[in-house]
């Protein structure tokens, strides 16, 4: 048996830090689109090449901080459904440990092993 345990607390505070720098991230990606289309201003007399040259340089640049930010988006809603679904896992087989073992000693009979040990007695040596 593994002993595998989620901090459900710890993962929301890690949940909370990412959402904290959403705002950091929205505003590196408003920069970075300010300055892509700043390659209008770099045409001088008619001249494009150094605008031609920087939309280029720009085109591939300017979609990272976006990407980024939907893969730590899509990273972090896959964090928090498997949280939820493993704290209701341990609770749904809490649950049905604790039925299976009610079935057990109200329809068959059965107690648990401590129900039948005599009171100061141990079989460990």
């Amino acid at each position: 048996m593994t002993h595998w345990r989620v901090d459900p607390d710890g993962v929301l505070g890690v949940l909370a830090g990412i959402d904290d720098l959403g705002p950091d991230f929205e505003s590196v990606q408003t920069g970075i689109s300010e300055a892509a289309m700043a390659a209008s201003t770099l045409s001088v007399d008619g001249r494009t090449a150094l605008s031609s040259a920087w939309e280029a340089f720009m085109e591939m640049r300017s979609l990272v901080p976006g990407k980024i930010m939907h893969s730590v988006r899509v990273a972090a809603s896959g964090v928090g459904s498997a949280t939820t679904a493993i704290v209701a896992g341990d609770e749904e087989m809490a649950a049905d440990t604790q039925a299976a073992q009610s079935r057990a000693e109200d329809a068959w009979g059965i107690a648990l092993p401590s129900a039948y040990q005599t009171p100061g007695f141990s079989r460990t040596p």
